[in-house]
């Protein structure tokens, strides 16, 4: 392998926010600010975007609508009240599902009567305890946000609160929101439980983190063994490559659409790192950056 340099820190770029503000959102109705925290905007196929641009994350969470009923997909950071959020954005019945169970997705899980995670027992144990400060803090250092908490947030003592109810789903799941259905996808690899959600009428994929357009995260380790494993993650994308053609890649973080082929140069890009050769970037914790077209690999 051909190391080109050190860098401080290859997960939270210094001046992240000096891309911000990101100029795909021009393509959308900005439905409005919440919170001085959520920016929320309208996209194709009646989904909404609930956007937290204001930490280094830049986590989206999705409403999805259907005829009958409509999903919440992650529910963000949990500085801001997202459950306001989206009372003012339908009347429809919400079912509320993590695409995995790591910080940013599930810190308002407490704000929901049940949340629906996949089956995985690293994920449950989260659900059920949530995270202590201690395991979220470091999440908060530095200039990791860039503009006023919400009123009546804390810093000091954030942390992520157990939720009150979970069901668990297995791969295959089909969730019907009335002439919409979401099919769950187990896609491992970022994290034990990490799923996907295929939209075939509208062609879409909900991505979680398994896919997003910035810095895709194989690297991870946690106390609860919820752990990235690079070969797995690498399979996880071979598959989806060969057996999903969607036209829209719906991703939760940056920003929210890119195109289907994506699948294709990111299953590449994880069997040429694995291959060898590639040039890279590392930080003071031996962590690896490889950089692609709109996207990164970190690997330990």
């Amino acid at each position: 392998m051909n190391k080109s340099k050190n860098i401080k820190d290859v997960v939270q770029p210094t001046k992240w926010y000096s891309e911000l503000p990101r100029k795909q959102y021009e393509n959308y109705t900005k439905v409005g600010v919440y919170q001085n925290w959520f920016e929320v905007y309208r996209l194709p196929h009646n989904v909404y975007a609930i956007y937290e641009s204001g930490h280094f994350q830049e986590v989206i969470s999705f409403l999805i609508l259907g005829k009958e009923k409509a999903m919440l997909l992650d529910t963000g950071l949990g500085m801001g009240n997202i459950k306001l959020v989206v009372e003012d954005l339908t009347e429809l019945p919400v079912i509320v599902v993590n695409s995995h169970c790591h910080f940013d997705h599930i810190g308002d899980n407490y704000r929901f009567d049940n949340i629906y995670i996949y089956n995985d027992e690293g994920a449950i144990s989260r659900a059920e305890k949530g995270l202590e400060n201690c395991e979220v803090e470091e999440n908060l250092v530095g200039d990791s946000t860039y503009i006023p908490y919400p009123i009546g947030f804390n810093p000091a003592n954030y942390h992520i609160k157990p939720a009150n109810k979970i069901t668990v789903i297995e791969d295959g799941h089909v969730f019907d929101l009335g002439d919409r259905e979401l099919i769950v996808k187990h896609t491992p690899g970022h994290s034990p439980d990490s799923i996907m959600l295929l939209d075939e009428k509208n062609s879409i994929l909900f991505t979680g983190d398994t896919f997003y357009p910035a810095v895709l995260y194989a690297h991870l380790e946690s106390s609860d063994n919820v752990n990235s494993v690079f070969d797995i993650y690498l399979q996880t994308m071979k598959e989806l490559s060969n057996t999903i053609d969607v036209k829209y890649l719906y991703c939760s973080h940056n920003y929210p659409i890119v195109k289907g082929s994506k699948l294709k140069e990111a299953a590449k890009a994880f069997i040429d790192i694995k291959n060898g050769g590639l040039e890279f970037v590392e930080d003071s914790k031996g962590l690896k950056k490889y950089t692609f077209d709109e996207f990164c690999i970190v690997t330990k």
